[in-house]
């Protein structure tokens, strides 16, 4: 499954700005590493085993961290399924 911003929500860096609403949302650093997985193609088990790695956290606690964070990004209509 792959992954877009919706079409309104533009990304730099850390922030993403929605200019259907005109907010700032800023992510945190495992935040922007997760989206770049996902943005560039990459699944949310890709996106939790290099988390895992990267801060030596487990990946079923990984996993459930990218989960939360695409579900609060797709419930804030910031992100959303390709396709």
């Amino acid at each position: 499954m792959s992954w877009n911003l919706a079409p309104a929500v533009r990304r730099t860096g850390a922030l993403l700005f929605d200019g259907g609403r005109g907010g700032y949302f800023a992510l945190n650093p495992t935040a922007t590493q997760t989206l770049e997985v996902l943005l560039t193609g990459g699944t949310c088990e890709q996106a939790a085993q290099e988390l895992a790695a990267a801060y030596a956290v487990g990946t079923e606690r990984a996993l459930a961290d990218v989960a939360a964070l695409v579900a609060d990004l797709t419930n804030r209509q910031l992100l959303r399924q390709a396709g």
